[in-house]
């Protein structure tokens, strides 16, 4: 790449990292009900337990953008996975022994939000343990991409700044970065769920640019869709990086663009058409 940056700001997903997850894999709701019945003690059919998780995913987001007014919120998972036990839990206690095993309904509307989570501490080891076997179960890839590692080394023995901006769940991401052997690579992290925000909400990236004291017209965006990562870059201001790892049209990317008001703006972003990130590095 032609300009050199102090800092490199990462998307994860697509990115840095190739993955691929399936919350309708078969049989996964099964292995989540069991799961809860055997560490929690709750009770649910499979199917009653997937459209229960969409639900209250539904829900969560909608309480999250009346509270903070994003067009772009993000839930914590924990939260959506406590008010399932809680459910359960109540549901259980009020069901006959013949009906317990049905269980799947919602609260009664007469109880408070306060008490969903009372019997669920939402930082223990056992909810983050939950959250992880739910990821696991429901994925079947995780490698790094190719140059990702070398690219990284390079970047950090020039002395420059990594940063880490995702869309993400901390109760998966956080385990995922160890797995891969990324983690100690990044001078901060920012994790959309620890923040209530995501991509391209133009604060999420505001908020990391102000905490570690960063020039914009010194940093970089990189990352693999135009509308969350370009688009993010572009309302603070920011240059920023399309690495084609999904193999978009050329049509497709310029229509984006376009889209967003983009194209043929100051910011056009540069395009790594082979999604190859070694393309970024200075010189290259």
């Amino acid at each position: 790449m032609k300009k050199e940056f102090d800092n490199y700001i990462f998307d994860l997903y697509g990115t840095l990292i190739d993955i691929h997850t399936d919350e309708e894999k078969e049989g996964l709701w099964q292995e989540m009900a069991e799961y809860l019945m055997a560490n929690f003690g709750v009770s649910y059919k499979s199917e009653a337990l997937r459209k229960r998780y969409v639900e209250i995913c539904a829900e969560e987001e909608k309480k999250l953008k009346a509270k903070n007014g994003a067009d772009f919120p993000e839930i914590r998972i924990e939260n959506v996975w406590g008010r399932l036990i809680s459910e359960g839990k109540s549901c259980c206690e009020k069901a006959s022994s013949d009906t317990a095993a049905a269980c799947g309904n919602t609260l009664d509307t007469g109880e408070s939000e306060s008490n969903v989570f009372a019997t669920v501490d939402l930082e223990s080891k056992e909810i983050r343990n939950l959250c992880i076997f739910f990821r696991e179960s429901s994925r079947d890839k995780l490698v790094v991409y190719e140059g990702v590692k070398d690219t990284l080394d390079k970047l950090k023995a020039m002395g420059k700044g990594i940063f880490l901006l995702s869309n993400a769940q901390r109760a998966f991401t956080e385990k995922e970065l160890e797995d891969t052997g990324l983690t100690d690579y990044f001078d901060d992290i920012f994790i959309s769920s620890d923040k209530e925000i995501k991509k391209p909400q133009k604060e999420f990236l505001e908020l990391l640019v102000r905490k570690n004291g960063l020039f914009v017209d010194k940093c970089v965006m990189i990352g693999n869709d135009i509308f969350s990562d370009v688009g993010v870059a572009f309302k603070n201001g920011m240059n920023s990086v399309f690495l084609n790892t999904y193999d978009f049209t050329e049509k497709k990317i310029d229509r984006e663009l376009s889209e967003l008001g983009i194209k043929g703006s100051e910011l056009m972003p540069v395009i790594a058409g082979d999604g190859d990130i070694r393309s970024i590095l200075p010189g290259a």
